[in-house]
């Protein structure tokens, strides 16, 4: 899971946990110390617990990528802006000891649009906060002028310093991104290295994640080597590895597994849109020319492929790949030797 996704979704965690708790007090604010009886407040207590308990059922049961849960966290920042100033009116406008809660308004916003968000938020709310003290008729002379203006200097504090923080984290948080593909990438295909390609066989087995394991090989390839050199030959695997990310998409990844050797990792929910895929790859590759000093040339590329969690284990998967990848050379090169291909006696593992 992406990093940066991984840690905003802790946030929102956590900031739900305050909501929960801000309307407990709130509400025994309201209904205890201020004895109070409008029917409002009790619409809004409602309307609180209705959108918050669909809030954490976004944040606990959709994925981070969905519509659904992308909706429900920023749209959090309006219904908190407009609870905020509901909570104001009714605990005492000016004298409201819920004031603070606009502080963290501002850091949710900040979490999302940085320093322009913070700054935003604080204006927002230092304008919702003036107009509501319009409406009662606050007095903005004498011992009332102060606490005004101090509200209104902090929230401009907090924008800033909660903008720079968030500001200046992103941008430590993308230079490390940075340097961690350029530790899990490979330098010629900027496909994602062997390395990478272990941990996330790791993480899908852990995960029970259901995955269509593809070992690849160019065909001849050191043919073309030996005829064109091998700077042509690194031409043909960078791009190799754009048609690869190109087709894959946000399906799955791609690997350089070793030399000429790639490898794919493909997210099998609907095996069917897995196998459209890898033949789309088949396609695009063999439908790639290559031109040197005027000749024209293309490759193919073989496969073998193992469906995990249905092989048993990963480490089974993986030999049945590489299984299945040396029988697509023996039988032809330039095809896809499937998962559920009877795989024939004779071949590389039973002669070891």
């Amino acid at each position: 899971m992406n990093v940066s996704k991984e840690n905003d979704h802790t946030i929102e965690k956590i900031l739900s946990l305050f909501r929960w708790v801000f309307l407990i007090i709130a509400g025994g604010y309201y209904y205890i110390i201020m004895q109070g009886t409008s029917i409002s407040f009790f619409f809004l207590l409602l309307f609180g617990v209705v959108y918050m308990t669909a809030a954490e059922m976004a944040l606990h049961r959709s994925p981070l990528n969905s519509k659904r849960y992308q909706y429900m966290t920023k749209v959090s920042v309006g219904f908190d802006y407009v609870a905020f100033l509901w909570l104001i009116v009714l605990t005492g406008g000016g004298e409201s000891p819920l004031f603070p809660i606009a502080y963290l308004i501002i850091l949710h916003v900040a979490v999302y649009w940085k320093f322009s968000g913070g700054m935003i938020a604080a204006l927002f709310l230092g304008g919702g906060y003036t107009g509501i003290l319009l409406f009662s008729d606050y007095s903005f002379t004498g011992e009332n002028l102060i606490p005004y203006l101090f509200n209104w200097m902090f929230l401009i504090f907090i924008g800033v310093l909660g903008g720079i923080i968030v500001t200046r984290e992103r941008t430590m948080r993308s230079k490390n991104s940075q340097l961690e593909d350029i530790a899990r990438k490979d330098f010629l295909t900027d496909l994602f290295n062997h390395r990478s390609f272990q941990e996330d066989l790791r993480y899908c087995a852990d995960q029970e994640k259901p995955i269509l394991l593809v070992l690849a090989d160019l065909d001849y390839f050191k043919s073309v080597n030996d005829q064109f050199g091998h700077l042509v030959g690194d031409q043909v695997l960078r791009k190799i590895g754009d048609v690869l990310k190109k087709q894959i998409g946000t399906k799955g990844r791609a690997y350089r597994y070793g030399g000429e050797e790639l490898a794919i990792l493909l997210d099998s929910t609907n095996i069917e849109e897995a196998r459209t895929c890898l033949i789309n790859i088949q396609v695009a590759i063999r439908n790639t020319t290559f031109t040197v000093e005027g000749e024209r040339f293309g490759v193919t590329m073989s496969f073998g492929t193992a469906l995990f969690p249905l092989e048993d284990s990963m480490m089974s998967s993986m030999r049945l790949a590489d299984e299945r990848l040396y029988l697509a050379k023996k039988q032809g090169r330039n095809q896809i030797f499937w998962y559920d291909q009877n795989v024939e006696k004779g071949s590389r593992l039973s002669q070891r």
